[in-house]
């Protein structure tokens, strides 16, 4: 809950020797992932001055922060379940693969693939923010418990 799992896709659309699988990764951003420094992702180092070698997980998560920022500034109402639906249905599997070939895609209850590296594709900033516009909030999240067993059971 709260949180949004990201993972890194290299720019040529295979994963990461690092990426790790995981059920709970929800989306994708690219990342050089240290194969070509000429494509990498630009920002500020340390001292103030440009770099691209800026790579991986390190660089996909605040990408998808700054992804959510601009669907939060299209919809300031937005909850942080309404990102979750948004990155969901507006991000694209474009051409993803598992260069190890471990995983593969799968369709969900719902009819939307996923993969257990790239979660359901990389994030399209220009889709999530047109649909962020009109955006209805989703209901509350539904909480139930179980209760608890209270005689032991042995096993």
């Amino acid at each position: 809950m709260w949180t949004i799992s990201i993972n890194s896709a290299i720019n040529d659309g295979s994963n990461a020797h690092y990426d790790e699988s995981c059920s709970s990764t929800l989306a994708s951003t690219f990342s050089n992932g240290a194969k070509d420094p000429s494509t990498g992702v630009a920002t500020t180092d340390l001292y103030g001055k440009c770099t691209k070698t800026h790579s991986g997980t390190s660089a996909a998560a605040p990408e998808a922060a700054g992804v959510f920022a601009l669907a939060l500034e299209a919809n300031p109402g937005l909850t942080w379940r309404d990102v979750q639906h948004l990155s969901v249905l507006t991000s694209k599997r474009n051409s993803l693969y598992d260069a190890k070939r471990r995983f593969s895609w799968h369709m969900n209850g719902v009819g939307l693939e996923f993969n257990h590296l790239f979660g359901f594709g990389v994030l399209d900033a220009g889709a999530m923010v047109a649909l962020a516009k009109d955006w209805v909030t989703v209901p509350p999240r539904y909480h139930c418990e179980a209760g608890i067993f209270q005689t032991p059971k042995y096993v």
